[in-house]
């Protein structure tokens, strides 16, 4: 039965891999053979192993300092940067509420959207609502600008899933119903509104006017920003099961190169600049007993490497070869935090880890919620995001903790419950305060 399964797996691999087409409208060279090539000698990975997740616990204190915490003014696109990397940040570490609004959306579906990050322009905070209502909301007169709605009552039953992004004073937006729509910044007048026919889902980034996307059938877009026409689109891999997890893109503008990762373990680097795939590094490895989808944290690439968790592993990738530079049996889709020298990573379920970034060594690790009686999963909810803040490892908790780790040993700084109702969003930094949106949608704001 294991020969048979192993025989049936890498016949309809070459199947799709033979059959794939790449439907560039002049944009990408045809690489195919190439790429077969590849393929077949040193990027295609296809292993079968029984899964061994890492959980051990190791003390530890690394001696190496971080960056310095720097004060950023905007938050404009998920994950703060094209390529995901968000620094040590200030926070002003009162741990106090300093604002909270009126409820302003509603969550009538009680959907929890686990990736969502509000944006930050100008004074003014940029969200969304399960019923598709998006909001301008100013900081600093605390009042609604403005209110804007898309989808009406024809889609009043179906809880929608929006992606935002601010360029050139245009608020992009992309949705899990195959929308993409682009609104003015300061009035929320309607721009344009393009259907693609099927949802997107991916986060949005956006480079010379030119709005990256994909699907969920893992077809990649380039989409004109000033009127949604469709410039290109590369067909890739397909995925026979649907997912609603969202998938990646990372984007390089030194080198030109955009990363991408697809629901079925395909890694991409394209360089939008030359219409040339770099090359196509198949991650997909998972075990025979898995029952689980492919899935990815978010792609952070820097310093000429590519750091994410799958649903098996978590990768080093050396983004100018595709090759793997390391990896451990470690899973999750929250975003890893990339520092100069570490990787912090965190599971749903309360494991924490401090990586050697260039080796892949394990320096401390240990179940958070083991550390006191008084954090626990029950209590606090499993873990929503990280983020590292004035020198501290901040974790957020579905059920509306922040929880201050040492980035050194891993230590509990300081806990406190910052949602009574949890969070709908995750927190971002602007100006030195934390902003999210809890799950009444109400705007928080703490110093």
């Amino acid at each position: 039965m294991t020969n048979f399964l192993k025989a049936f797996v890498l016949i309809n691999l070459s199947f799709l891999i033979l059959n794939c087409s790449f439907k560039n409208t002049g944009y990408f060279d045809d690489r195919l053979e190439e790429l077969e090539k590849e393929i077949a000698e040193k990027n295609s990975r296809l292993v079968f192993t029984k899964r061994i997740e890492f959980r051990e616990e190791i003390k530890g204190n690394t001696q190496r300092k971080i960056s310095s915490p720097i004060t950023n003014k905007y938050w404009l696109q998920k994950n703060f940067t094209y390529n995901n990397y968000i620094p040590n940040l200030t926070y002003e570490n009162k741990n106090e509420l300093y604002y909270k609004s009126k409820k302003i959306g509603k969550n009538k579906f009680n959907t929890i959207n686990s990736f969502f990050e509000p944006i930050v322009f100008d004074n003014n905070i940029f969200f969304y609502d399960p019923s598709g209502n998006i909001f301008s909301f100013s900081v600093e007169r605390r009042k609604l600008i403005w209110k804007f709605n898309f989808y009406k009552k024809r889609y009043k039953e179906i809880p929608i899933n929006i992606n935002l992004k601010i360029s050139n004073n245009k608020l992009i937006v992309s949705d899990n119903l195959g929308y993409g729509y682009s609104l003015d910044v300061e009035t929320g007048n309607l721009l344009w509104a393009k259907n693609y026919g099927v949802p997107f889902i991916s986060s949005i980034k956006i480079i010379d006017n030119k709005v990256f996307l994909l699907n969920q059938d893992n077809k990649f877009y380039t989409i004109n920003e000033n009127n949604g026409e469709e410039n290109l689109s590369l067909e890739t891999f397909p995925s026979l099961l649907k997912t609603n997890q969202e998938t990646s893109l990372s984007l390089n503008p030194l080198t030109k190169n955009l990363y991408f990762i697809t629901s079925s373990g395909q890694l991409y680097s394209i360089n939008y600049d030359t219409k040339n795939i770099n090359w196509l590094l198949n991650i997909s490895i998972e075990s025979q007993s898995s029952t689980d989808l492919f899935f990815s944290s978010p792609l952070v690439s820097v310093d000429n490497k590519i750091f994410f968790s799958s649903s098996v592993f978590t990768y080093c990738i050396d983004a100018r070869s595709g090759q793997v530079k390391w990896r451990l049996p470690f899973s999750t889709y929250i975003r890893p935090i990339v520092s100069q020298n570490y990787v912090f990573l965190a599971s749903k379920d309360g494991f924490i880890l401090n990586i050697d970034n260039e080796t892949g060594k394990v320096l401390w690790s240990k179940n958070m919620y083991k550390i006191t009686k008084k954090i626990k999963e029950k209590k606090v909810g499993f873990i929503r995001s990280l983020l590292l803040v004035s020198d501290q490892i901040l974790v957020t908790t579905s059920k509306g903790y922040f929880i201050f780790l040492d980035y050194k040993n891993g230590n509990i700084v300081n806990y406190t419950r910052a949602s009574k109702s949890g969070f709908f969003s995750n927190p971002i930094l602007v100006n030195k305060k934390i902003y999210a949106l809890d799950n009444k949608i109400r705007v928080l704001i703490f110093k």
